[in-house]
């Protein structure tokens, strides 16, 4: 004699399954997106940014390198040029004041420890200006804040539509387990 019956411990050692594997799908998305590059070789897009007028890096945070290092400035937009605002005494840096468009690149070596400020001339009263740091050695970066990963808002609709659609599924499943099953045939 087979019993086709499903034990209620069973049904939910399965739920408990198929929750454990969505869970760790979306995770897996979360952690993939907010994972980030960095760019440490010494060159700087002039222009960059979501209006290009940015230097990148340079503007949000200054470009660090070590005496010696060449750095390479490239238009990534048009109408930019690179004016020295201020530099260190025995430095020789002159920028590139002409406007040049995108395409364009120059690179300088700074040998010369301290702070190089600059600026766009058309654009600096919007703020597009930067800072190189030429220091003896390198900071290190600081450690990320442990927590939970930046989880964004496409994978937390998709998490819930997931945990919706499974919920409504293991309640059909339970509810016809439960109370579905042999019915006799209507009487004709």
């Amino acid at each position: 004699m087979d019993d086709d019956t499903l034990s209620r411990r069973s049904f939910l050692r399965g739920a408990a399954g198929a929750t454990a594997a969505t869970g760790a799908a979306a995770a897996g998305a979360g952690t993939a997106a907010a994972q980030e590059t960095a760019d440490g070789s010494g060159t700087v897009e002039v222009g960059a940014g979501e209006q290009g007028l940015k230097y990148t890096p340079g503007t949000d945070s200054p470009l660090y390198v070590t005496p010696g290092t060449t750095v390479t400035f490239e238009w990534v937009s048009g109408g930019h040029n690179i004016v020295v605002d201020g530099q260190p005494d025995d430095a020789a840096w002159e920028g590139h004041e002409p406007i040049e468009d995108e395409g364009f690149s120059t690179e300088f070596t700074f040998e010369t420890t301290g702070t190089y400020e600059y600026y766009c001339d058309p654009h600096q009263s919007v703020g597009m200006a930067a800072t190189v740091e030429v220091v003896e050695e390198l900071p290190t970066p600081e450690p990320t804040a442990a927590g939970p990963p930046e989880v964004p808002d496409s994978a937390k609709s998709l998490g819930v539509a997931s945990f919706i659609a499974m919920v409504a599924t293991l309640g059909l499943a339970f509810f016809f387990t439960k109370y579905g099953g042999d019915y006799d045939p209507p009487d004709q």
